[in-house]
């Protein structure tokens, strides 16, 4: 599969939308937000960030040809730390190594974009794959919370 992982512009924000309300849709049980409710907003977080191209937020995407077919969203904390967040790849292109290729790209993206020293993320206990996936890539539980494990990655 040959893949093209890039920050994305004003010009993806449908495809962007499109790709985050699947994500709602088909797994509702693993994302913080609602797909009713993020259908009826006008503009989504991201989708203001990508509009200005923030400086201190990052939505990654992979593209197949012209699709979009996985997101990772980067954002800025205190203390050179950004939060890894909106992890989704399609499901139909789930174990070609898309995954593995967005957090790579989002690690790089925090060191070199972001000057960050940690990436943190949140997963739900029950969502196996994801915790697995992360944890492959070097992440490590390190706190949780009432609903959710916190992950964190040391960057060199």
């Amino acid at each position: 599969m040959a893949m093209i992982i890039r920050a994305l512009t004003p010009a993806d924000i449908p495809a962007y939308r499109d790709i985050r309300l699947e994500s709602l849709r088909l797994y509702p049980d693993c994302f913080g937000a609602s797909y009713e409710e993020q259908r009826q907003l006008p503009i989504l977080y991201f989708e203001r960030n990508i509009a200005s191209q923030s400086l201190q937020h990052t939505m990654l995407g992979v593209f197949e040809g012209e699709e979009l077919i996985g997101l990772c969203g980067v954002s800025e904390r205190e203390n050179r730390t950004v939060l890894l967040t909106q992890m989704y790849v399609k499901s139909r292109c789930q174990g070609a190594g898309v995954g593995v290729a967005l957090i790579n790209a989002a690690k790089h993206t925090a060191a070199e974009k972001h000057q960050a020293r940690v990436i943190e993320l949140d997963v739900y206990p029950h969502n196996l794959a994801a915790k697995r996936r992360y944890e492959q890539a070097g992440f490590q539980v390190t706190d949780q919370t009432a609903d959710e494990l916190i992950m964190t990655l040391r960057l060199p």
